[in-house]
């Protein structure tokens, strides 16, 4: 959820619908930074990384925000790549055969899969899982 964008013109949709996705999550607590100006949001959550209760509840979010995002033609990789946090939503936010023509290139320049194997046109909800610190 760390680098979404959506239009500037729709932050007075997209605030008030974030802030609605929030409260379903009253445990939640996050800070947002970004550039406003832009529409360019950073949403840092605080949470014990230890419980896997938290760790589940930012990935639903992370879905949610996404989702959210996305429904409002924004992106989920402002500033930063995609990897393995924004991996698994790239299909949503690309679209099959884009994701597919993603998979050619990286075949073509990388048939040996060396540089950065299983990141994101790879990544699944699992490596998000997985490599999201446990302490």
């Amino acid at each position: 959820m760390e680098d979404i964008i959506v239009h500037p013109e729709q932050l007075s949709e997209f605030l008030p619908r974030l802030r609605a996705i929030f409260t379903k999550y009253p445990s939640f607590v996050y800070a947002i930074a970004g550039h406003a100006g832009d529409a360019n949001f950073h949403i840092i959550p605080f949470i014990n990384i230890t419980s896997p209760r938290e760790r589940e509840m930012v990935i639903r979010l992370s879905s949610e925000v996404y989702k959210l995002t996305l429904a409002l033609k924004g992106s989920i990789s402002a500033e930063h790549n995609d990897g393995l946090v924004r991996g698994p939503f790239l299909e949503q936010m690309f679209g099959t055969e884009m994701l597919e023509l993603f998979r050619q290139v990286k075949k073509i320049f990388d048939p040996l899969d060396i540089f950065n194997p299983g990141r994101k046109v790879e990544a699944t909800m699992a490596d998000f899982e997985k490599y999201m610190r446990r302490t």
